[in-house]
Order: structure tokens, then sequence, then C-alpha cells
């Protein structure tokens, strides 16, 4: 019983389990930051245990590699929240699509993005064809056609693509640019590969794309509606 005490209470494997306590809180964490936190702690922690004790250099630098890393990220992540002010359009973009990120967030999400003019008659979608941008329309109009017909248009701080985007089918209908427009395009598959590593962001779109289809399903119906008449 007494040697198990003493196992138990030595300073050197407490310190050591304490580190690896955190490092497994770590993994568990529910956001990005929170795991960068838990991770710093863990490192700081190891690396004193290993540097009183008198333990082996790889496992000291094996702390301070994580300690490095995890203090690394948390750096770059601050910086997109303070970065600089949003323009008009971004603000147009956070406050019409992601209106519950934060500002940082909004900036990282924009990374993803790329500013384009077009002009009247260009195709931003086509009926059958993939998906190949999420498209958030700042400036001008866009008709929606189905077989030729116009069955509706996207004004500015609407949505082009998001069904396809969300499904992965094809597009059911060709986006027509009917003025010059200007929009925010997300490359698809850019924008997957920023999402999947940031869920946050995944549920602001998530719920974006759900936004937009409820508005263009109220509108459809609008239209429909007074069609009757």
């Amino acid at each position: 019983m007494s040697f198990w005490l003493t196992q138990i209470l030595d300073p050197g494997l407490l310190i050591r389990n304490v580190a690896m306590l955190l490092l497994v809180a770590a993994v568990a964490m529910p956001t990005i930051a929170a795991m960068r936190w838990f991770a710093l702690a863990a490192s700081l922690v190891g690396a004193v245990g290993a540097a009183s004790t008198g333990g082996d250099a790889g496992n000291l630098t094996g702390w301070v590699l994580i300690g490095v890393a995890a203090l690394l990220r948390l750096v770059l992540g601050r910086s997109w929240r303070l970065g600089h002010p949003l323009t008009k359009e971004e603000e147009f973009f956070h406050r019409s699509v992601v209106p519950d990120l934060s500002i940082g967030r909004v900036r990282r999400l924009l990374t993803a993005g790329r500013w384009r003019e077009v002009v009247p008659g260009t195709a931003l979608t086509r009926s059958g064809e993939r998906i190949a941008e999420l498209c958030f329309i700042a400036r001008g109009v866009v008709d929606i056609l189905v077989d030729g017909h116009k069955v509706g248009e996207c004004v500015p701080g609407s949505l082009v693509g998001e069904v396809g985007l969300s499904t992965g089918d094809p597009a059911t209908a060709d986006a027509i640019c009917a003025t010059p427009v200007r929009y925010l395009g997300f490359e698809s598959i850019r924008l997957y590969r920023l999402l999947d590593d940031h869920s946050d962001l995944q549920d602001a779109i998530e719920l974006a794309i759900e936004r937009s289809l409820r508005d263009k399903l109220v509108r459809s119906n609008a239209i429909a509606a007074h069609g009757d008449r």
C-alpha cells in the first residue's frame, strides 16, 4: 500500500498525469480555440514536469513543440479578429448571410471567396451542370430560368447555387445575369475545405442556405399565387 501511495504522490508522475489529462481534454473540446488553449496548458505542465524531474530531452522537446504549435495557431486565429474593418460590401454579406458570426470569423470565411464583376448574359449556373460556385449577389439582378422561362430572380443579398452546393446535385435551373452583376463567389472545393476545418463556419453556412431556400420558396409561392389571379 505504501509503495502504491508513493507512486501516486510522486510529484513527477503527478505532473505528467495532469499534463496528459489536459491533452486528452483538449481533444474533447467542442471548439478549435478551446482545444488550442488546453493543448497549450498541457504543454506548459508537461514541459515543467519533464524539466523538473530531469526527464529525457526528447520528452521535453515534444511538449515544447506542442506548445509552440498551439500558441502559433492561437496567435494566427487572433489576427483574424484584429484585422482591418470590413468593407461596405463585406458588411452587406455579413448582415445578409452570416449575421451570427463575429467579424473575425467573417474575415476567415471571406478568404475562401473572390469578388467578381460580370456582364449581362453571364451564366452563374446552367441546368444539369455541376455547381462550381456559391454566389452572393452584392449588386445587380440574376434571372432564374427553367426551360427558357423566367421563374424568379435573385437580387442583392441573395445566394445563387446553394441548392446544388448543399446536395451535390447538378443545377436545376439557369441563373443568368440580367444586368451587370457584382458577386462574391465561393469555389465549392475551396469552400468545402474551409468548412471541414471550422465547424462554426460550416454551421453558419448551412443556416444561411436554409434561410435562402426558405425565402426563395416564399417568393416562388407568392409569384404562383399572383399568377393564378
